[in-house]
């Protein structure tokens, strides 16, 4: 009888491209980038799941771990920051979305404490808060809906597996979810623009985009309640803000994940453009400083160049490419962080070619 066993690193030894239709944006595939991670941090994503990244000014990539479960204290919720070639460098505390500035600092959107606070990356202390930690807005009859929808078994995040029936929107609309509040309840992520302002988006128990100055006062608040129907379009109105970034003129493009939909808005918060439909759940959006990359939950990613016309189409329904956000640096690779959407993967990476 002849016995064999194939090579444990064979994923390693093939080369896995992917590509626009017309060639324009080619990619190397890297279905788990992360590399050298500690002991305690060796279990990701089989314990705990990486839920969101971005790339700091030197191309390092800062990818956020949701830590392990109430039944294990392992691996522990924390930033993980690795450098361009995916070796591990150290860990550093925070949760879901966030962004590293300038100025080496990073900002959080705590969702569980509802508020934000920015932490100074080299003597991790705390240089500024935004909203009051484990106070959120009144904007809902009952503050605890979420949980207890979940406890329940009810409603969870939609997932590509779930389809687009039965999401999170519908919580909201059994539960008298208010149009707006003020920040926050259950933030989602954070940008800035070229003037040093702060957006965030305030999506799992709000409808909203908040703005605040440079120096961390509030200014104002954009958004709505927009309508659970595929074929109706409500720029401006919202049902799950998860995700925003903002490009290089300063236009903040929001995701919309249960509507499927993008918003773009000016710094006056007018809405400039709007793309909705066939997006897969737009669960992330980053900028390499030319092109906005758009990642959904069930598998595309959509291009679009600053004019907002969509230039790239990347990934198919439940492929590789399922993401629950994105990063992209300054060469143009992207890095797809999946959490439940793609539940075997930490970080996915795809390498540009030029």
């Amino acid at each position: 009888m002849k016995m064999m066993h194939c090579d444990e690193k064979r994923t390693e030894r093939q080369n896995v491209f992917i590509e626009t239709a017309d060639g324009k944006f080619k990619y190397q595939l890297f279905m788990d980038y992360a590399k050298g991670l500690p002991k305690n941090l060796e279990m990701v994503p089989y314990m705990g799941n990486i839920s969101g990244g971005c790339v700091g000014p030197d191309d390092s990539l800062y990818c956020g771990l949701r830590g392990g479960s109430f039944m294990s204290p392992e691996p522990p919720s924390c930033l993980i920051k690795l450098d361009s070639e995916g070796n591990f460098v150290e860990t550093i505390g925070g949760l879901h979305f966030f962004e590293v500035t300038d100025h080496h600092t990073v900002v959080i959107p705590d969702t569980g404490m509802s508020y934000a606070y920015e932490l100074d990356l080299d003597t991790k202390e705390v240089v500024r808060t935004f909203g009051e930690r484990g106070k959120p807005c009144d904007n809902l009859s009952d503050p605890y809906v979420f949980t207890r929808v979940r406890m329940r078994n009810g409603i969870f995040a939609t997932e590509p597996q779930h389809g687009y029936n039965g999401g999170s929107y519908e919580w909201m609309l059994k539960h008298e979810l208010k149009e707006l509040g003020k920040p926050f309840h259950n933030p989602t992520d954070v940008d800035f623009d070229s003037e040093g302002n702060y957006y965030f988006s305030d999506g799992y128990s709000n409808l909203a985009v908040h703005k605040f100055d440079k120096n961390g006062k509030y200014v104002e608040t954009w958004g709505g309640k927009g309508v659970f129907d595929p074929y109706t379009d409500t720029p401006g109105k919202f049902l799950v803000v998860h995700s925003l970034c903002v490009d290089k003129n300063d236009n903040i493009w929001v995701c919309d994940r249960e509507k499927d939909a993008v918003h773009v808005f000016n710094k006056k918060g007018e809405v400039v453009a709007y793309c909705s439909n066939n997006m897969a759940q737009p669960s992330g959006v980053d900028t390499d400083g030319t092109y906005i990359y758009v990642v959904g939950r069930g598998g595309y990613i959509t291009i679009f160049d600053p004019e907002f016309n969509i230039v790239g189409e990347l990934g198919f329904f439940n492929g590789n490419l399922r993401g629950h956000t994105i990063a992209a640096d300054s060469k143009g690779n992207l890095y797809i962080f999946p959490t439940h959407a793609n539940e075997e993967h930490q970080i996915i990476a795809l390498k540009r070619i030029s």
